[in-house]
């Protein structure tokens, strides 16, 4: 299968917290897109509000509930639900409190990340200088914004 990319579940490099399985980055797939599974338990946050400048992102619910923002609309996505986020928009998500949440995320056109979640769990518990964490995500596109009614809400609500 010459230029395609193939990786089955056992070879897919897996990291915690949250729990992320890397499928394609987007020196697999000569930028096309990106690809990761993502697996939150019941009223496990996700990510905070942030928008990716460069890339859309979608979300398919594979299983369970995932709660949504995505512009200023809160929504849970329930298994077999997809929602795609254009380039600009903010977003965030969780697992609903009362549902673990299985999800395939593709970013379109892809952005290499995988660097970026191997680094996740260390940013999480503040292994890095605030001044290394913009760069950080700076350099992976990521970029955080302010939503009061996003971090307001009880977790997974």
């Amino acid at each position: 299968m010459t230029g395609a990319w193939v990786v089955q579940a056992d070879e897919a490099e897996t990291v915690a917290r949250p729990a992320l399985q890397l499928l394609a980055d987007a020196s697999h797939t000569g930028g096309l897109l990106g690809a990761n599974r993502l697996h939150l338990e019941p009223g496990e946050p996700g990510t905070k509000p942030h928008y990716h400048a460069r890339s859309a992102e979608a979300f398919y619910v594979l299983d369970g509930a995932l709660r949504m923002l995505i512009g200023t609309e809160i929504l849970t996505l329930r298994r077999g639900g997809y929602a795609v986020v254009p380039a600009g928009v903010r977003h965030a998500f969780a697992a609903d409190s009362d549902s673990p949440a299985n999800v395939l995320i593709t970013l379109v056109p892809g952005v290499e990340r995988f660097g970026y979640f191997r680094r996740l769990p260390e940013i999480l518990r503040g292994g890095f200088a605030e001044e290394e964490v913009a760069s950080i995500h700076e350099q992976y596109d990521v970029h955080f914004v302010d939503c009061p009614e996003w971090d307001a809400r009880p977790a997974g609500r």
